[in-house]
This record gives C-alpha cells, sequence and structure tokens, in this order.
C-alpha cells in the first residue's frame, strides 16, 4: 500500500492539520444507504457483475432507464443518510462515476461530499486524502458505515496510527428499502 517514506511524509502532513472536536462520518452507498435488492430483482445485476456490468449499462444505453426504474423518487432507509452533514462527511463508493453520480442526485444525496473509487480497496487512501485534502482538519473520530468493510477492517490500525484518531467501523446489512439496515459496530 504505502512505504515507510510516503507513510513519514504523509505523517507530517496530517501533523501540520489543526484537530478539531468534530466527528466525520464516511459512508458507502450501494447496500449501505440505498438496497440494490431492486436493481437485482429487475434482473439488471444478477447475471453480470463489476468490470463485465459496467460495460453492459454503458454499452446498452441503461444508466439513465435504471436511475428512472430503480433510483429516482425512491423510499429508502434514511437512518445513515439523515445524519451526513453538507460540506463535511463523506459518501465514499465505488463503480462507474456517471452512474454514482446520478444514483446521488436521484436520491436527493448531491449536498453531501462524494468520492468514488474503481475498487474497493481504493478507498482507505481516499479516506486519508479526502481528510488531508478536503476537511483540511483532524476530526476527532471517524465513523465508517460499510456493507463490505473488509478494507476498512484489514487497514483500520495503520489508518489509526497514521491519523491518530480512531475509527468505529459499522457493518451494514440491508434487506431491501423498506426496513432498517441492521448494524453493527466491529471491534
Amino acid at each position: 500500500m504505502m512505504n515507510k517514506e510516503e507513510i513519514n511524509k504523509l505523517k507530517d502532513k496530517i501533523n501540520q492539520l489543526e484537530k478539531k472536536n468534530i466527528d466525520l462520518i464516511i459512508t458507502d452507498f450501494d447496500d449501505t444507504i440505498f438496497s440494490t435488492k431492486k436493481l437485482i430483482e429487475k434482473d439488471y445485476r444478477k447475471w453480470k457483475r463489476w468490470q463485465e456490468w459496467n460495460q453492459y449499462i454503458i454499452e446498452n444505453n441503461l444508466i439513465k432507464k435504471i436511475i428512472d426504474e430503480v433510483y429516482k423518487n425512491a423510499i429508502y432507509p434514511k437512518n445513515i443518510s439523515s445524519k451526513l452533514r453538507k460540506n463535511h462527511d463523506l459518501i465514499l463508493t465505488a463503480w462507474i462515476d456517471l452512474f454514482q453520480i446520478e444514483k446521488i442526485k436521484a436520491t436527493n444525496l448531491e449536498h453531501i461530499n462524494l468520492k468514488i473509487v474503481n475498487e474497493p480497496k481504493e478507498k482507505i487512501i481516499k479516506t486519508i486524502e479526502y481528510i488531508t485534502d478536503t476537511l483540511w482538519f483532524l476530526p476527532n473520530k471517524v465513523t465508517v458505515y460499510e456493507d463490505r468493510p473488509k478494507y476498512f477492517i484489514e487497514y483500520k490500525k495503520l489508518l489509526e496510527n497514521i491519523l491518530n484518531i480512531p475509527f468505529d467501523i459499522m457493518y451494514v446489512e440491508m434487506t431491501d428499502n423498506y426496513s432498517e439496515p441492521k448494524i453493527s459496530k466491529i471491534n
């Protein structure tokens, strides 16, 4: 991920940041804020995954159709999204940029900062970059909501060491958009 020299350079940058008594929330979108169950039920996704599916929806101009049928004016649980603060918290998600942007707009979350990565493992570096290059201060604590928290679990100690702030990782399990998700803290 990062070599020792890069970590030391980053730590120097972080040491120059002001520490504020404000928590930061970082959340995924798909199956964390908004369930993909309807997307799967409509047969858009169940037979293809990741890059194969991305290529398929782009080649067939399906983004607008999917947004209109699945996301626009949809009901979904607000227990995570209602906590997000404008110009502060972050939706950190993976997939096709245009598709993710349109989903965020369709669910009325465009006022929340958004970062999109190609691969979930890139979320770790984007978290650090968001704090150092967008917030420009160290929050008191970071709470991460994720349906696939693998990389945050794997790199939790490193993140805490580099940033010198605690991370709470919340595992989110969604069944649909009509039920509140089950959220459990991972130690």
